[in-house]
């Protein structure tokens, strides 16, 4: 892919046009940073769960936002280092022999040299050409005339795509999938997703977060989640989430550096451009910087409305509401999937003008714990403190597992 498909219309249809296929929210800006589709090329597939791990391939490469079972950042999207996957799966591959042309002549800049990164082993012959695999790239030397070879780097993640299954788990150490499954009927998960609003210093909350692992719950991204609700992804069976409601600055100061010490990933639902009330909410760059740390952040509107009546007094209102407050953070923060109803308010109006405007599920601050695919923008959670004993927090779980006929995790 050669032509620079990288304008603001692509941005907000997460290049949708390239091939069918969208861009997966949580790597909607890494895209755009890693030359989009000039470079990446455009999405192969949609986004598929490798354990806790969120992944999507493109023709040249592959994104990951990695869980907690990885070495790496929780959430933080990374270029994978496919080209190693690749190598694996290919070993035992002819040498090439020495071959006319120079693999490093393929990337030219600084740019296209520092984003192949370190070669991995020695050329092969691969599929008839010589063929040098960098850790983000490959290079192969394709005949352009009788004995004369010109290098082309490109579609390293096509290439892998186009493995059989056996050679996808021997590169990736395990199976390795490419394609969503096909469940026509999820069942119902069962996950408390606990909500916080005000904070009381970083020390309350890890005291708070850390009796909630050590009772063996199991944090999960939303992503993850919902992707479970939607039958592509299992959960660990004592899975939580975390969620933060309004975006205040102390979710900032105290609960963000806790969750990163402890490696627990979280959703804030925010209010972009509220912080100019003087209140005491997030900026947008701090938004930005909740985000780069690898948590999921989603929209509570733009001014904490109370959608049910608006919508019934201003539908104009309402819908600026929710699509504006999604498009001022996909523009400045990221992709934007989910939605919080401010004040717990909503009814089938306000559901279907959240469907409507793009979101994959809403949450609500009816207590249970039990999400269902047809119910996904009505999810329920658990209100918590972030500075409460664990067992007030053990109360509301039980509490809401009973109000959904199950077993509490805890």
């Amino acid at each position: 892919m050669t032509d620079d498909r990288d304008d603001a219309q692509d941005h907000v249809e997460r290049w949708r046009g390239l091939s069918g296929i969208p861009v997966e929210a949580p790597f909607l800006h890494a895209y755009r940073s890693a030359g989009a589709a000039r470079e990446l090329g455009y999405p192969l597939t949609s986004g598929v769960f490798l354990d806790d791990t969120l992944l999507q391939y493109f023709t040249h490469g592959r994104l990951e936002a990695p869980g907690r079972s990885t070495p790496w950042p929780v959430g933080v999207p990374r270029h994978s280092n496919l080209g190693e996957n690749l190598a694996r799966a290919l070993a035992g591959a002819e040498a090439a022999p020495d071959a006319p042309g120079d693999f490093e002549a393929a990337l030219q800049t600084p740019e296209l040299r520092a984003r192949a990164g370190a070669g991995v082993g020695a050329p092969i012959t691969w599929r008839g050409a010589p063929t040098q695999l960098f850790q983000r790239q490959v290079v192969r030397l394709m005949p352009v005339s009788p004995g004369t070879r010109r290098p082309v780097r490109g579609n390293l993640g096509e290439l892998y795509v186009g493995l059989t299954v056996d050679e996808r788990a021997r590169g990736e150490g395990e199976p390795s999938p490419i394609d969503r499954p096909v469940v026509a009927a999820p069942e119902p998960v069962v996950a408390p997703v606990l909500t916080y609003h005000h904070t009381r210093g970083a020390d309350a909350f890890r005291d708070h977060l850390t009796a909630l692992l050590n009772e063996g719950l199991e944090p999960v991204s939303f992503d993850q989640l919902i992707a479970g609700i939607e039958g592509w992804a299992t959960l660990p069976p004592r899975a939580f989430a975390l969620t933060f409601d309004d975006g205040w600055l102390g979710q900032y100061h105290d609960a963000l550096p806790v969750l990163l010490e402890l490696r627990v990933p979280a959703t804030f639902f925010v209010l972009p451009g509220f912080d100019r009330h003087g209140q005491g909410h997030m900026t947008i760059d701090q938004m930005r910087e909740v985000r780069a740390a690898g948590m999921t952040v989603g929209s509570h509107t733009l001014n904490h409305a109370r959608l049910p009546s608006l919508i019934r007094q201003n539908l104009g209102a309402a819908q600026a509401e929710v699509v504006l407050s999604r498009a001022d953070l996909e523009r400045d923060v990221d992709g934007v999937d989910y939605f919080a109803y401010p004040n717990g308010l909503y009814d089938d109006d306000v559901i279907q003008l959240v469907r409507d405007s793009g979101y994959r599920a809403a949450v609500t601050t009816v207590s249970g714990m039990v999400h269902s695919l047809d119910r996904r923008f009505e999810l329920r959670r658990v209100a918590a403190n972030a500075w409460g004993s664990l067992a007030a927090t053990r109360r509301a779980i039980r509490q809401a597992a009973a109000n959904d006929g199950v077993e509490s995790p805890i």
